[in-house]
């Protein structure tokens, strides 16, 4: 080669060229042009190396051979299926902050330059080659420029993708511009092992018109994880025990991120051992927290974790929870899952019982609860906005089944310090409740139970209320005259209208479980104001069924006024025997005022227009009018026809 070589011009001596004859001359080392495209030649022989007498020559020949584009890729990205499906952050908020994963549907996203034009009906190869080559889908395949450029696309017999430009038209339209960047997504399935990404544009068999060579790098996937959630007690706001039970799928797992569903929260100062509660999840609101060997050392044996969280008031949407792997460093995933979480539950037989009567004051409000555990030291009540509890005053705490002595109280809040414990059994207690003047949104109630620590026991969150009825009536009140085991007793039940009313067509008094009446004849049953307008004929009680009795309305006319007044009715009824362990545990009786005669229960909301509870008696028991009116003196009371003396501070002991 001669000294003289430089640049794109090649000088060569001796090159013992003959005329009529083939010759043969090999040029190595030589850098091709950048950008590639078809080659041209000139090619001049002269007599000697002083170049002075031209030979032969052979001007602007294109025979040769054409260098293909160069592809650049200038970005690649592999995403979910979560993370590229539309309104991700949407429809999946937590799996779609994740990395794909291995042998899982995902979307590869590259944009690629090509450094010389590609004409209509070129067509595009992408293959995937090496140990981790991934299956390549030919269904969501998309090239993006300035406009989603038109393709027909299909795979061929080595998996490749080949995806035909502006297929129909002429090769003289330009499908993809050159130096200009174009997007291209793809259906994938990662697969495990080493790959690279191989990008050609043809025009026919031979050289590719553009190629990246095969050179852009893969994905790093991560594994698939599994995660089993158990818990053997969910009450509402309580700390709770978690187990987990996570297949890391052959992740190395150096920390476990454990993310719970939405309004849990993992307690700061202790959410178990190697635990450590953290922040929320990006923007899901999700509270986080992690796992990890306090020597650094990767976690092998992730099966049996307990964790401790507390939970929320109520079920949350949706219950999942999420893994996540990681290995050494910050943001280093090695793999994630999911598992189904569980429902919280909330504290069986709660009820709430009241008179929903606008402004009544006074008024009697009673709970009913089922405690599955021994541990009950505190009862706590959050009513809604507008109604105002109370226990402290006088007879504004009806313990009814609560055990031990009358217990310390606070109104606001209000709550209950009981001095014996709570064990396993159903219970109910009432409570003093002014109401408002209308119903309130929301109108639920909150009966929380709690040990003697202040942790939560059970509890039972969005107890629906009673609507609120425009009446003018006061509270109900209940006597009896003897509250032995076994034996009859006269209850009498009181009412007061405040004002004329026509919206009442009967009263119904339902007694607590193993109470009956013992009523022998219509007489038996006494209307001691006869003022009030009870039905015309002689069967104005109905006493059909034992467990209740019914006050019918004359409905002579189509409207029957109560006119404002205090109305009682007396009957005799049998009281549980033997002991007070046979009286009911929801030891309530019900005085409802019923807009329809079909009405049999007090929760017959198309019927009833309100229900007042009252707080029943134990086996012993004075009632409080025959205390007032025994005061200072004798009492005189009638049972099945019979009059009986009664002198201060006795009970009745007759044997009717």
């Amino acid at each position: 080669m001669d000294d003289q070589t430089e640049n794109e011009v090649i000088i060569i001596n001796k090159c013992n060229i003959v005329a009529g004859k083939t010759s043969e001359i090999t040029i190595s080392s030589v850098r091709l042009g950048r950008g590639g495209g078809g080659t041209t030649f000139n090619l001049t022989t002269y007599r000697d190396k002083t170049m002075k007498e031209k030979m032969d020559e052979r001007l602007e020949f294109v025979g040769g051979f054409r260098l293909p584009g160069k592809i650049t890729v200038s970005s690649r990205e592999l995403k979910s299926i979560y993370a590229s499906s539309p309104q991700a952050a949407q429809t999946f908020p937590v799996k779609s902050l994740f990395q794909a994963r291995l042998d899982e549907h995902a979307r590869a996203e590259f944009t690629l330059t090509f450094s010389q034009r590609v004409t209509a009906s070129q067509r595009l190869v992408i293959s995937c080659q090496g140990e981790g080559a991934y299956e390549l889908q030919d269904s969501d395949f998309i090239i993006l420029g300035t406009t989603t450029i038109e393709t027909t696309v299909e795979r061929n017999a080595a998996g490749a993708l080949v995806a035909t430009l502006m297929p129909g038209n002429p090769d003289t339209q330009t499908a993809l511009q050159a130096d200009t960047p174009y997007q291209v997504f793809m259906g994938v399935r990662p697969k495990d092992g080493s790959n690279t990404w191989k990008f050609e544009t043809t025009d026919g068999p031979g050289y590719p018109t553009n190629t990246n060579d095969g050179n852009t790098p893969g994905f790093n996937p991560v594994k698939k994880m599994t995660l089993d959630v158990q818990a053997q007690r969910s009450p509402p706001r309580a700390v709770i025990e978690v187990v987990l039970n996570v297949d890391r799928g052959g992740a190395n797992v150096k920390q476990l991120l454990i993310i719970a569903p939405p309004a849990f929260i993992f307690p700061p100062d202790d959410c178990g051992d190697m635990c450590q509660a953290g922040q929320a999840l990006g923007s899901t609101g999700r509270k986080t927290a992690t796992i990890s060997s306090p020597t650094g050392e990767a976690l092998t044996k992730l099966d049996g974790l307990r964790i401790k969280v507390q939970t929320p008031e109520r079920d949350p949407v949706p219950l999942d929870w999420y893994v996540e792997g990681r290995g050494q460093g910050a943001g280093t995933t090695t793999g994630w899952g999911e598992g189904p979480g569980f429902k919280i539950t909330q504290m069986l037989g709660t009820t709430v019982s009241y008179a929903g009567v606008a402004n009544l004051q006074g008024g009697r409000m009673t709970f009913t609860f089922s405690l599955d555990r021994n541990t009950g030291a505190q009862i706590a009540v959050e009513p809604p906005q507008g109604y105002q509890l109370s226990c402290s005053s006088e007879g504004a705490l009806a313990q009814i089944s609560l055990p031990g002595g009358k217990p310390d109280c606070t109104d606001d809040p209000l709550t209950l310090m009981l001095n014996e414990t709570l064990v396993s059994g159903d219970y109910a207690f009432g409570i003093a409740a002014d109401m408002p003047p209308e119903t309130p949104a929301p109108n639920n109630f909150n009966l929380i139970i709690r040990d003697r620590e202040g942790n939560v026991v059970d509890a039972m969150y969005g107890i629906p209320g009673k609507n609120i009825v425009p009446l003018k009536v006061g509270a109900p009140t209940l006597s009896w005259a003897r509250s032995e085991a076994g034996q009859p007793s006269l209850i009498t039940v009181g009412i007061t209208f405040e004002q004329d009313t026509d919206m009442v067509k009967a009263l119904l008094i339902t007694f607590p479980d193993n109470f009956i009446h013992d009523i022998q004849k219509p007489t038996d049953v006494r209307n001691l104001n006869k003022r009030f307008p009870v039905a015309a004929s002689t069967d104005w009680a109905d006493t059909l069924h034992t467990d209740r009795i019914k006050i019918l309305l004359d409905d002579t006319d189509d409207v029957t006024t109560i006119l404002a007044d205090t109305y009682k009715f007396n009957f005799p009824v049998l009281v549980p025997c033997c002991t007070q362990a046979d009286m009911p545990r929801n030891n309530v009786w019900y005085l409802s005022l019923c807009q329809s005669r079909s009405c049999r229960k007090p929760t017959d909301t198309t019927s009833v227009l309100v229900a007042f509870p009252m707080a029943g008696f134990n086996l012993g028991e004075l009632s409080p009018e025959t205390l007032r009116r025994s005061e200072g003196g004798s009492m005189k009371t009638t049972i099945n026809g019979v009059t009986i003396s009664v002198s201060a501070g006795a009970a009745i002991a007759a044997n009717l």
